[in-house]
């Protein structure tokens, strides 16, 4: 036996563990060498290992295991050669603390699934208050299905690459969306550990680049639209129609109607109705944006307050467009496509109209005021099109006169479509 070393013995051990769970007083136990069992008033002890660190300098201490006779526990023996092995680490320049962070996140890849990461993340970004956070679901469902029962360390970059890229013959939109929403959620677990690195990133989109989108409806195709979303028999409801034709309207984006909230209106019984959306709600997150409200677009906020102002009752706020589900406020994004893609499926008679999505609704609305002669910065002041410029940096009045022609010239093109 070495000086100051292997100082406890096993009956001293026991005793010393009782005696603390009878006291309630924790103690801490030294084997000399650095080795200590530490002893919480629970008996629940656990070894640790302190050490001057040859690699990073200073004092270090790291977690051994809990005390105990079956494995993975550490009996007194047991102890002493995992200290062994630590000083043979920081002999050779490998620190200890170190080591054993790597090991912790290599367990904890290989214990984790990765339909569980993808739970986990949908989770995290609902708690961030994403509204397209049923997007990202809805594009991890496939990628979840080949991979959900792997563990997230055994998946390499090359098997995700060959996945992707047997989906952009189909779609490369798809390919390229669920590309990014995976980029992103491995970057969220790097971040955190349950992967080692975002492999995913900076690497080009397999489905490469997209067509350009520039679908506009025709005012023949928006009146058969509207006429079967406002069918009885149409699979659709009414905050969802309310909410499409509030697109329209409005020029905003699919998320940013959705999304709409009692308190983001403002003067809807006076002369000048109208919307402001924060900062943190629009997509360039710089300012909030102000949008003036058409007398169809307040008649259609009107019908859904008071459609949903029974289920709000004692709230401080209300989600104007509110969802069908019990623990989601307002409107998911995704649930505006699913209906647009559902009523054209079921649409007969002689209009037959070519697919189209919600923010194809937008690009339209822009259209319909430069159909009515009004100046480009109209439109763009109405679409919050960010201006990079300088002048864009300092310019922030926000042309509520100019967008409110805007609006009604929307109006007066398609109000009579949404009676």
């Amino acid at each position: 036996m070495r000086r100051g070393r292997e100082l406890l013995t096993v009956k001293g051990v026991e005793a010393a563990i009782a005696k603390v769970i009878k006291t309630g007083e924790r103690a801490e136990l030294s084997d000399g060498g650095g080795l200590v069992l530490r002893c919480p008033p629970s008996g629940a002890a656990r070894w640790t290992y302190a050490y001057r660190s040859r690699a990073a300098g200073g004092m270090r201490r790291v977690t051994l295991g809990a005390y105990g006779d079956e494995p993975p526990a550490l009996s007194l023996s047991a102890a002493r050669k995992a200290r062994a092995t630590e000083e043979a680490r920081n002999a050779n320049g490998e620190d200890p603390h170190v080591a054993h962070a790597q090991e912790r996140s290599l367990h904890a890849q290989a214990a984790l699934m990765f339909g569980t990461l993808c739970d986990r993340y949908i989770e995290h970004v609902k708690g961030r208050g994403k509204l397209s956070w049923k997007t990202d679901e809805g594009y991890l469902k496939r990628p979840k299905a080949k991979f959900g029962r792997r563990a997230v360390g055994s998946i390499t970059k090359r098997e995700l690459m060959d996945f992707l890229e047997g989906l952009a013959p189909t779609s490369k939109a798809s390919a390229n969306r669920t590309q990014s929403t995976l980029r992103t959620m491995w970057g969220w677990a790097a971040e955190r550990d349950y992967v080692p690195m975002n492999f995913l990133a900076g690497v080009k989109k397999v489905g490469g680049k997209e067509a350009e989108k520039n679908r506009v409806l025709t005012m023949d195709e928006l009146k058969a639209f509207f006429a079967a979303l406002d069918d009885n028999e149409a699979k659709t409801s009414d905050p969802i129609r309310r909410a499409l034709k509030l697109i329209l309207l409005t020029a905003q984006r699919p998320g940013e109607v959705a999304g709409m909230m009692l308190s983001e209106l403002h003067d809807l019984d006076g002369p000048e109705p109208h919307w402001i959306i924060p900062a943190v709600r629009t997509k360039n997150k710089l300012a909030e944006h102000t949008v003036p409200l058409s007398p169809t677009a307040v008649r259609l906020i009107g019908e859904a307050l008071e459609a949903g102002k029974d289920e709000t009752d004692g709230k401080n706020d209300q989600a104007v467009f509110a969802s069908k589900f019990d623990n989601v406020a307002t409107l998911a994004r995704h649930s505006l496509s699913q209906a647009v893609r559902r009523v054209l499926a079921d649409m007969d008679g002689e209009v037959k109209l070519a697919a189209f999505t919600p923010h194809d609704l937008r690009r339209t609305a822009a259209t319909l005021v430069q159909a009515a002669r009004l100046p480009v910065d109209f439109v763009k002041a109405l679409l919050n099109h960010h201006d990079k410029g300088v002048t864009g940096v300092y310019a922030r009045w926000h042309m509520f006169e100019e967008k409110s022609e805007a609006v009604k010239a929307i109006e007066k093109a398609v109000a009579r479509l949404m009676m």
